[in-house]
């Protein structure tokens, strides 16, 4: 039995303890796609599943990920889903804080000009719908809750790398 959700997420963690807790109730990820997530029923708690920004990932990075047991499930936009059995014990995808702070600077190399281009854009259609048309004073708001969103989002992603810079600051001082 198979089973769609339409479900849209703005942090990525958020979106890992979610497909996590569907897998704990027996729903195992097959694919996703911008917001689409194809589950399919198989056991309660068989998979634990991460999810990572792969722009730039390599062939080697996959094959090494297949030697450590673990699955590709999805990949779609630059993101990936993976998979691995529970019963081989808990897995992370970064090892250590250090990792975890560049992934995070990565990400952020990412929503930072995506924020910066809908703030311009949001300007520019707002400049436009003032002498032009209604139509560009709407694509100038709709740029604009995009640019607020992303900048929310590049907010948390600060706070975690604070944090995890913080904790790394405290073990190594």
């Amino acid at each position: 039995m198979k089973k769609r959700v339409y479900r849209i997420f703005l942090d990525y963690e958020k979106e890992e303890a979610w497909v996590n807790d569907m897998a704990a109730h027996g729903w195992d990820l097959k694919k996703t796609i911008l917001g689409y997530f194809v589950f399919e029923k198989g056991e309660p708690g068989q998979y634990i599943y991460r999810n990572e920004l792969v722009k730039g990932k390599n062939k080697d990075y996959f094959e090494f990920l297949e030697t450590m047991n673990i699955e590709c499930v999805s990949k779609f936009a630059g993101w990936a889903y993976y998979r691995k059995k529970a019963s081989e014990g808990p897995f992370e995808l970064f090892s250590d804080n250090s990792s975890k702070i560049h992934y995070l600077q990565t990400l952020n190399r990412l929503f930072i000009p995506l924020a910066l281009f809908n703030l311009i854009m949001s300007i520019t259609n707002f400049s436009l719908g003032l002498t032009v048309n209604l139509l560009n004073s709407a694509m100038g708001f709709i740029n604009f809750l995009v640019a607020i969103t992303m900048c929310i989002l590049i907010l948390k992603i600060e706070k975690r790398k604070k944090g995890l810079q913080h904790e790394l600051h405290i073990f190594e001082g």
